[in-house]
C-alpha cells in the first residue's frame, strides 16, 4: 500500500481506555472539525517512532507530514496522557492517496504496553530433540529399484543449455543404461548439481559435456547438442537401435518410450538420428514407428496386445507421461524414471466419458493392478483430477512427478525409515486463537525434489513453525532425498503426509471397480497406516472424502495424531484402533499471494468461552518460494499488530495434539 499521510490528528472513536484496545476502524466520509471532546494528538518528526517499516521508506516532510510506502507499515504515536478529562474521540488527520477499502485501510491500537510487533512467533515447549534414523524396517516392493553404482562409475552430463529435445532423448537413455545400476546423472537445472554434491560432497560433481557441439548448425538452424553428443559418445554401443518417432503425432513418443524399455534401444526424431549418423558414426538399425499404426487407439491396442497382456510391464507402476502442448519450451524430466521401470506409459484425454478416459481405464483393468499401485506423472491437458478419477477405481493412486529428474539415480539408494518426535499438547486457553500453518503440494514427488527443496534454503525458515507436506513413498523411491529433509529440520518444522496420505487418491471413488470395493478400501488403509508409521508422520491431509463411513475409517486407521480435511467439513474426534484419539480439523484456506493469510484469521473471533483452532494451507508454489517463510512472518507480523497475544502458532502434530487434549476433556464435543 503505497500512502502519504499529514500526521498532525486522527479521528476514531474510543472503544475504552484500559489495558489494549484495537480499533480497525476506517474513516468514510471527509470530517473537517473535531468535536468539543476531542483529544487532538499533534504528530511531527519528534513525537511519531517507526516500528515497522520493512523497506525503510518513512522520511518526514513539513508539508506533508509522515510519508511512507511500505506494506503494513507501524508507527508509535507516543504517550498519551489523558488525565481527567472525558473525551469521546481522538483526532488526527490524514491524507491517503489510495481508497479506503478492506485491503487498504488504517489500523489504530491503543495499548500502554505496545511495543515493536514480535518475530518469533513459535510456543516454546521444551522439548528435547530425536534422532530422525530409527531400526524400524522400511516399507518395500511397489516401486522400480536398481543397484546403487559406485561413485567412481558414475557419469554426470550437462544438459542445461542443451536444445529441449536432446534432454528428452537423453533422459529416456538414461532410464535404459540405469535400469541395472544408478549409473548416469543429468544435470537439467542448477540445484541438480547442489543435490548431487549433497549426497558426495563439494567439488564432486564432474560435468561431461562435448563443447564442440555448443552450437551445431543443420539446414540453417543451430542447437546446443553438447550434452547429447557427450552422452552418445559414451553410451552408444549400449543400445540395440535407435526408434524414429515423430512431434507431428506427439503419441508416438510414448510408443517410442515402451519400444526402449522393453528392447534396450533409443528414442529419435529425425533431426536427431541424422545428427547421431552423421556428426557421432553411430551405426545402430533403426525402427521406424512413425506410420506403425493408423490412429492414437489403435495404438494402445498394440500396447495391450505386445506388452500388458504378455506381463512385461511393471506390475505397480503406470506413467502419464507425453508431450504436453508447452513440452518444446518446457518438458518433463520424469522419462528416464518411466523407461528404468519398464511401467505402463500413456498420455491420454482424461475427461469423464472421452475416449482417452474410457482407453486408460482398459489399461488399468488389463494390468489388473494391486492396492499400492500408482500412476506417476500428470494428467493430459493439465487434468490432474481427471486421471484420478480414471485410474483410482482400479486400485491405482495418483503421484505427481512430471518434473522430477534422475528418478532412475536416486532408486538406487537403501530404503530407509525415519522418525519425528510426537506432538505434543499445550494448555488451550479461552480467548486465544490457535493457528497451524501448513505448506502444499508435497504428495507432488517433483515439488519435493524441486520446489521444497529450494525453499529449505530459504531465509526466514525456522523463524515460524510451519508443517510441510511430504510424500511417504520417498522412504523408497529416493530415500535421500527424505532424509536431506529430515537431517535439516528445525525445531520449527514438521514433516507430514499430503493428500491423502502416502497416495493421493480420493476416498470416495478408490477401488470402486473391485469386487470389494470397501475390503481392497479396508486393504489401503492398512498399507496407508505403515508407510506413513515409516517415513516418521503424525499429521496428513485428506481430500475427496465426502463418504462418512469411509471418512472416520480413515481415522480410525491412519495412526496420525490429526486429520487435515480438504472438504472443510465440521471438526471431529475419533478413538483410533491404536487406542489413541485423533482429530480432524478443516484445512482451511488456500492462501496464495501475500495478504491472503492476514485476511483469513482475521476472520476468526477470540472467544471467551472457548479457544478457537484453525489452519492456514499455504500454496507452495505460489506463495511460497524463496521469498515464502518471509512473506509469512511479515503476515504474523500484520496479525499481532491487528489482535496482540491472540494468535498462537504451533506446528500441525502440536495443535492437533492440543486439540485432542481440549476434546478429551470436554467430552470429544467442540461447540
Amino acid at each position: 500500500m503505497n500512502f502519504n499521510m499529514n500526521l498532525k490528528y486522527i479521528l476514531i472513536g474510543l472503544l475504552g481506555m484500559n489495558g489494549a484496545a484495537v480499533m480497525p476502524q476506517a474513516i468514510q466520509q471527509e470530517v473537517v472539525e473535531p468535536t468539543e471532546n476531542a483529544l487532538i494528538i499533534p504528530m511531527n518528526s519528534q513525537n511519531v517512532t517507526t516500528l515497522f517499516d520493512p523497506q525503510n521508506s518513512v522520511s518526514f516532510d513539513e508539508e506533508r507530514g509522515v510519508v511512507g510506502t511500505s506494506n503494513n507499515l507501524t508507527l508509535d504515536l507516543g504517550n498519551i496522557d489523558f488525565g481527567n478529562k472525558k473525551y469521546d474521540c481522538i483526532w488526527v488527520e490524514m491524507s491517503y492517496q489510495n481508497p479506503v477499502s478492506e485491503d487498504t485501510k488504517f489500523e489504530f491500537y491503543l495499548d500502554d504496553d505496545l511495543v515493536a510487533p514480535k518475530t518469533s512467533f513459535s510456543v516454546p515447549l521444551n522439548i528435547a530433540p530425536i534422532d530422525y534414523h530409527t531400526d524400524r524396517k522400511p516399507q518395500s516392493g511397489l516401486y522400480f529399484k536398481n543397484e546403487q553404482c559406485p561413485y567412481e562409475a558414475i557419469t554426470v552430463f550437462d544438459l542445461r543449455n542443451n536444445d529441449n529435445t536432446s534432454k528428452l532423448i537423453v533422459e529416456a537413455a538414461q532410464g535404459v543404461i540405469n535400469q541395472k545400476r544408478g549409473e548416469v546423472y543429468l544435470i537439467i537445472e542448477d540445484h541438480h548439481i547442489r543435490q548431487f554434491e549433497d549426497a558426495y560432497g563439494i567439488g564432486k560433481c564432474n560435468l561431461l559435456r562435448d563443447e564442440q557441439y555448443n552450437s551445431y548448425v543443420k539446414d540453417g538452424k543451430t542447437y546446443n547438442y553438447s550434452g547429447l553428443a557427450s552422452f552418445m559418445k559414451r553410451y552408444k554401443n549400449n543400445f540395440s537401435k535407435m526408434v524414429l518417432w515423430t512431434k507431428d503425432k506427439k503419441w508416438t513418443w510414448c510408443m517410442a518410450l515402451m519400444i526402449c524399455a522393453q528392447e534396450g534401444a533409443i528414442p529419435v526424431t529425425e533431426d536427431i538420428m541424422h545428427f547421431f549418423q552423421d556428426e557421432l558414426g553411430v551405426n545402430l538399425p533403426v525402427e521406424d514407428i512413425r506410420d506403425k499404426w493408423s490412429n492414437e487407439m489403435e495404438a494402445y491396442e498394440w500396447v495391450i496386445t505386445e506388452f500388458v497382456d504378455k506381463g512385461k510391464c511393471h506390475p505397480t507402476l503406470s506413467f502419464s507421461v507425453g508431450l504436453r502442448e508447452d513440452s518444446e519450451s518446457n518438458p518433463w524430466r520424469l522419462y528416464d524414471y518411466a523407461v528404468a521401470t519398464k511401467g505402463l506409459i500413456f498420455y491420454l484425454e482424461a475427461k469423464e466419458g472421452s475416449e482417452g478416459f474410457n482407453m486408460i481405464q482398459k489399461l488399468c483393468a488389463h494390468m489388473k493392478y494391486p492396492i499400492g499401485s500408482s500412476v506417476m506423472g500428470y494428467g493430459a491437458g493439465d487434468d490432474g483430477d481427471g486421471l484420478n478419477k480414471a485410474t483410482n477405481p482400479y486400485n491405482v493412486g495418483f503421484m505427481v512427478s512430471d518434473f522430477y529428474s534422475n528418478g532412475s539415480f536416486w532408486c538406487s539408494y537403501p530404503r530407509k525409515a525415519f522418525q519425528q518426535r510426537k506432538g505434543q499438547a499445550i494448555e488451550a486457553k479461552p480467548g486465544k486463537i490457535y493457528v497451524s500453518l501448513v505448506w502444499s503440494d508435497g504428495d507432488n514427488i517433483q515439488f519435493d525434489a524441486n520446489h521444497l527443496y529450494n525453499m529449505f534454503s530459504a531465509p526466514g525458515r525456522g523463524d515460524v513453525p510451519v508443517g510441510v507436506t511430504m510424500a511417504a513413498s520417498l522412504q523408497e523411491l529416493n530415500p535421500f532425498l527424505l532424509e536431506y529433509f529430515y537431517k535439516n529440520l528445525t525445531p520449527n518444522d514438521e514433516l507430514m503426509a499430503g493428500p491423502s496420505g502416502f497416495q493421493f487418491i480420493y476416498g470416495d471413488s478408490f477401488a470402486t471397480a473391485a469386487a470389494d470395493p470397501d475390503g481392497k478400501y479396508d486393504e489401503w488403509l492398512a498399507m496407508n497406516n505403515e508407510w506413513l508409521a515409516t517415513a516418521g508422520f503424525h499429521t496428513g491431509c485428506l481430500w475427496n472424502t465426502s463418504h462418512e463411513e469411509r471418512y472416520r475409517e480413515y481415522m480410525r486407521t491412519c495412526g496420525l495424531q490429526g486429520v487435515y480435511d480438504g472438504n472443510n467439513v465440521s471438526y471431529r474426534y475419533e478413538k483410533g484402533k491404536n487406542g489413541e484419539g485423533v482429530v480432524s480439523i478443516s484445512q482451511g484456506a488456500h492462501c496464495w499471494k501475500e495478504g491472503d493469510v492476514y485476511n483469513y484469521l482475521t476472520g476468526f473471533k477470540p472467544s471467551t468461552q472457548k479457544p478457537v483452532f484453525c489452519n492456514v494451507y499455504l500454496i507452495a508454489a505460489n506463495y511460497g518460494g524463496l521469498d515464502g517463510y518471509e512473506r509469512l512472518k511479515r503476515e504474523l507480523t500484520r496479525l499481532e499488530m491487528y489482535l496482540p497475544n491472540t494468535y498462537e502458532f504451533l506446528l500441525p502434530m502440536d495443535l492437533c495434539a492440543t486439540f485432542n487434549k481440549y476434546l478429551e476433556e470436554h467430552g470429544g464435543k467442540y461447540e
